[in-house]
């Protein structure tokens, strides 16, 4: 894994993500879409998911993002979507970063751990030759007891 320090002393990852992982983040994005249509916008949400996904698909086509953007794309208020964002950074999935060309923005991207955790996801979530554990705790089922009167 090829690393590049940024301007904070972290590093990022620089290679090249595959064209099959990029498909697979852009169909996860299309899924949480799809589950909107079907119920309530705000029912499922889950706006650090979103926000590593459209993160790691920018990474994945050399597309910067921003703070600004990530608000946006959250559709959450800008509140909340820093309050996500620095928990995210916390968390040492992404950084930011100004951008040396307009010190007004944000630049958000990745870490190498960031990247490599959606990539084991990614791969996680749609790999279908993986049969399941057989061995993995079964829920019990439920009956309720008998009312008394």
């Amino acid at each position: 894994m090829s690393e590049r320090p940024t301007p904070d002393g972290t590093t990022t990852d620089s290679a090249p993500i595959s064209p099959q992982l990029i498909a697979r983040a852009r169909q996860a994005r299309q899924l949480r879409a799809t589950m909107s249509t079907f119920l309530p916008h705000d029912l499922l949400v889950d706006t650090a998911w979103d926000m590593m996904i459209d993160l790691f698909i920018a990474a994945g086509t050399d597309r910067p993002l921003y703070v600004k953007d990530l608000i946006l794309l959250s559709g959450e208020s800008a509140a909340s979507a820093m309050r996500r964002i620095d928990r995210l950074q916390r968390a040492a999935l992404i950084e930011r970063d100004t951008d040396p060309a307009d010190h007004r923005r944000v630049h958000v991207r990745l870490t190498a751990t960031g990247r490599a955790a959606m990539t084991a996801m990614l791969e996680h979530l749609f790999d279908a030759a993986t049969p399941p554990a057989h061995d993995a705790p079964h829920p019990k089922s439920f009956r309720p007891a008998p009312t008394r009167d």
